[in-house]
């Protein structure tokens, strides 16, 4: 019996011991080695990231962008151009950068970890208004130039709406109807050229004069716009 017992006894410390050597090489082998490969891979495959918000513009002549890095790795390179030229950018924060543009185009930003692993994005600026006025349609009835206009962004400056008559005298509009989008002149026979600014500063000039032209001997007046 004491001999079962005493056997019994050993069989417990060999389990226990070995229970113990197992659990050792767990937690000073296996799991150390685990942690750091994958942190290593953790390391070497991060890529680099970014937030990138474009305001909405006030005045269709500019706007600002905020850069954030969000990213925790070290930096080897950061570069954003705007159409290929570099942007001028000012600290606005902890990893956060402001830049103004004044340009429709294409942003691209390119980000490099000190790991060489990169992540290059692009984002479109198209809120800016560029682009002159139109005009729609033009008639001319008793002497008077009616223009329709058209502005899809900033909208028409009605208030320095102007012409310039063939002897160099600048004239105001007969009426204007913003409803409507149009625009009245005293039309001057020897041609008219009118400006139609927008109010982010673009101006569409174009020139208006009167043909005579002869059919079947009854003689009539086209406009011609250039």
């Amino acid at each position: 019996m004491e001999q079962h017992a005493r056997r019994r006894t050993a069989a417990k410390k060999s389990k226990s011991i070995l229970q113990y050597e197992w659990f050792r090489i767990l937690l000073f082998y296996i799991l150390p080695f685990v942690v750091v490969n994958l942190l290593i891979f953790f390391l070497a495959t991060t890529r680099p990231s970014y937030e990138l918000e474009i305001a909405d513009t006030v005045d269709y002549r500019t706007t600002e962008l905020t850069f954030t890095i969000t990213s925790r790795m070290p930096l080897k390179n950061v570069t954003i151009t705007l159409d290929g030229q570099p942007l001028n950018l000012t600290h606005a924060g902890r990893r956060t950068y402001k830049a103004v543009v004044s340009q429709n185009g294409v942003l691209e930003i390119h980000m490099e970890n000190f790991n060489g692993m990169a992540v290059t994005g692009y984002e479109v600026v198209e809120i800016l208004d560029k682009e002159a006025p139109d005009v729609i349609s033009y008639s001319v009835n008793e002497g008077l130039l009616t223009l329709v206009l058209s502005d899809t962004q900033s909208g028409i400056d009605y208030d320095h709406l102007s012409a310039t008559t063939s002897d160099g005298r600048v004239i105001a509009p007969v009426s204007v109807n913003r409803e409507s989008e149009t625009a009245v002149f005293q039309m001057d026979p020897n041609g008219l050229v009118v400006s139609i600014p927008d109010m982010s500063g673009n101006e569409y000039l174009p020139s208006f004069s009167l043909v005579q032209i002869d059919e079947s001997e009854i003689t009539s007046q086209q406009i011609v716009v250039e």
